[in-house]
Parts: C-alpha cells; structure tokens; sequence
C-alpha cells in the first residue's frame, strides 16, 4: 500500500488535532460536532441538528433539497465528510473553505469547483472534520451519509440515518443543546 504525500499530510495533521474529555454522550458529541467546520443553514439556535454528509451521496442531495423550506427553528449544521476519491476531496475541500451553502449547492448540482488541493487552511479543517466524523462513529451507530445528530426535548441523544420520511416530525422531536 502507498499513501500520497497529501494521505500522510492530512493523517498527521489530524493526529494533532485535540480530542477532549467529556460528561455525557450527548455534551461529548456536541463538543466534538461545534468544533468542526460545520455549514450553518438557518438561523443560529441552541436547536440544531448536526447533518454528517458526502459529497458524492444522493441521498445528501436530496436531504439537502428537502430541507430548503422552514425547519420550525431549527438550525442545521452540515458537516463534510466521504472523501473517499481525490474529486470528493477536493469538493469537501471547497466546502469547508468557505463554509457556504452556496458551495454545497454547487458541489451537489455537480458543477465545477475550484483546485483546493493545496489550500492548506481548507485541508486543515477537512481534516478537522473527518477526524470529528471518525470520532462520532465510535460514539452512536453510525450506518453512513447523511446521519441527522440531534438532542431531543428531553436531552436524550438521537441520531437517524438517511432522509426521514416526515421532516417536520423530527425537527419536531429537536431540542436544545448545551451551547449555542
């Protein structure tokens, strides 16, 4: 097996990353969650769902498309992740560069993304979000993208995979974290 430079950059630089101690399962996955370069969608609030996605998912896609109108208050925080090829790296690269939804809305329409492969403040913080998405799947049943991560009104920990079919229902169950 032969890593490329960028394989053992990235790698090191994420074992340089902190990873803090925590109370509970839900402060824990918050903590390490609202220190990734998460994409805000809507307006601040303690209620948000974490939204861990890849570029290349339609199942994303289509998440992201479905969430385009009012959430009742909640925010969502995207979350970068699958860079399984150098193309989906480089479009997480994208995202977390500029932390837009207007850059996700480009990567998920497939259109062309800038090279960001050098952009050493982008593939820190990719990083950063790949290693907190290594971490978070130790900690719940993380089956693949998307995976909505939530507290509910009772501050019980939630997590669902893929596209719920009543969106509404779940950012219904949303309640609110430690932090804002």
């Amino acid at each position: 097996m032969t890593l490329s430079r960028r394989a053992v950059l990235t790698m090191s630089l994420g074992m340089l990353l902190p990873v803090p101690a925590f109370a509970t399962p839900a402060a824990e996955l918050e903590t390490l969650l609202s220190e990734a370069p998460w994409i805000g969608d809507g307006g601040p609030s303690r209620r948000h769902v974490y939204v861990v996605f890849a570029p290349w998912c339609p199942v994303c896609k289509m998440l992201f498309q479905r969430t385009r109108s009012a959430r009742g208050g909640v925010q969502l925080r995207w979350v970068a992740g699958g860079s399984r090829d150098d193309r989906a790296m480089n479009q997480n690269l994208n995202i977390v560069a500029s932390r837009s939804l207007d850059a996700m809305a480009r990567v998920f329409r497939q259109e062309p993304v800038e090279d960001m492969t050098k952009n050493m403040p982008a593939v820190l913080r990719l990083t950063q979000s790949e290693m907190a998405i290594k971490e978070m799947a130790k900690r719940i049943e993380f089956i693949g993208y998307p995976t909505l991560i939530f507290v509910d009104g009772r501050g019980e920990l939630k997590s669902i995979a893929g596209v719920p079919a009543d969106l509404d229902a779940v950012f219904a169950q949303v309640g609110a974290w430690g932090k804002e």
